[in-house]
Parts: structure tokens; sequence; C-alpha cells
């Protein structure tokens, strides 16, 4: 009797995802955040509140670079211009919680290129005292097109980025795998930093 396979190739899928349709999205436009966001990082615990906007309504292009370096790369520490559209959303998210947002991870220098972490327009946060679920829920309603957000039950986090059409959801109940090779970075990269 021949013995059963066990391994990578028997579990099962661990993520579950879905294109948002268009009627499930938000169908009025967003208001305006207030623009004020405080973040922690968990990886360097670096305690960061910034103002996103001046007074005339553009960006203020210091507390964005504030924000490029709190969300930067962990593991490399390199950094990437954040798309603004991201901390729009995450002021409303501050707004709605009146909590600071925990990063756990922003900005990759990573081997996997289509990832929108490594494009500069995704965060994956926690807050302290909420549940996931909570902030997965909220973020939802921002969502006008061009969101993902995945919920992440055994990491409890949720990952937020922009993204062109469509939205998209998903939850990943995966075991929590930092050092999987597509988070790695490039090859070479320590070898550039050096020459540099």
């Amino acid at each position: 009797m021949a013995s059963k396979r066990r391994g990578p190739a028997r579990r099962a899928k661990k993520v579950k995802g879905f294109a948002v349709r268009e009627a499930d999205l938000r169908q009025t436009p967003l208001p305006m955040p207030t623009g004020h966001i405080e973040l922690h990082t968990l990886f360097s615990h670096e305690d960061i509140a910034v103002d996103i906007f001046n007074d005339d309504g553009s960006y203020d292009s210091d507390a964005l670079e504030e924000l490029n370096h709190a969300l930067r790369c962990k593991r490399t520490d390199a950094e990437k211009p954040i798309d603004p559209r991201l901390f729009v959303l995450l002021s409303h998210v501050y707004d709605h919680f009146q909590k600071p947002l925990q990063v756990v991870s922003g900005y990759r220098n990573q081997r996997r290129e289509t990832s929108f972490h490594f494009k500069g327009s995704a965060s994956d946060i926690r807050i302290q005292g909420v549940n996931p679920k909570k902030i997965r829920d909220f973020a939802a309603t921002l969502d006008t097109g061009g969101m993902g957000i995945g919920w992440y039950p055994r990491a409890q986090f949720v990952h937020i980025d922009v993204r062109p059409l469509p939205s998209y959801r998903w939850i990943d109940g995966a075991r929590p795998n930092p050092n999987s090779p597509d988070k790695r970075p490039p090859k070479g990269w320590k070898r550039k930093k050096l020459q540099s």
C-alpha cells in the first residue's frame, strides 16, 4: 500500500481572495482626512506624528519625507518615495480609531518586484487594542476603487495598498514567514551598497 504524500504539495491553499465588484465599492467621494498620522514602527521602534497637508491642502513635502523614512525597508534600510494616496488612507484610519498605527511593514526592497510593498504603495498595520477585523472593515469603507486590503489573522495585521483597478480583498491564513524567498532583498544588494 502506497503511503500518502505529505508536505507542501498536499497543503491546502491558505490565501482566499477576490476582486471587488464595482457595486460593492464606496459610491460617494471620500472627504478629506485631517491629514494627521501617528505611527509607531515595530521594526525600528520609532514614533512619528505628522500632518501630511499644508494649510492650502497641498502635500507637506517634509512630512512625506519623514513618512518615507519611517516606512523604509526593515531589512536593507533602503527608502523609496511612498505613494501619497496611501498616506491619505492611513490618515483616515488614524482619524477613525484615534490611536497610533503600528507599522509592521512598509516599503520592501525585495526580489518580487510585483509586490505593492516593492512599488511603495502598501503598508501592513496594527492598532494596539483594536481587532484587525475592525481595521479591515473600516478600510473597506474607504475604497472608491483601486485598493487592496488583506487580513492576516495569524500575524494579526491588515495590509492596505493603493493599486490599479480592480480593488482586491484577501485573507491569508498562512503562518508568517518573513524570510520567504520573494521577500528577501534583491541579489547583490549588499555588494552594491558597499560599493557606493
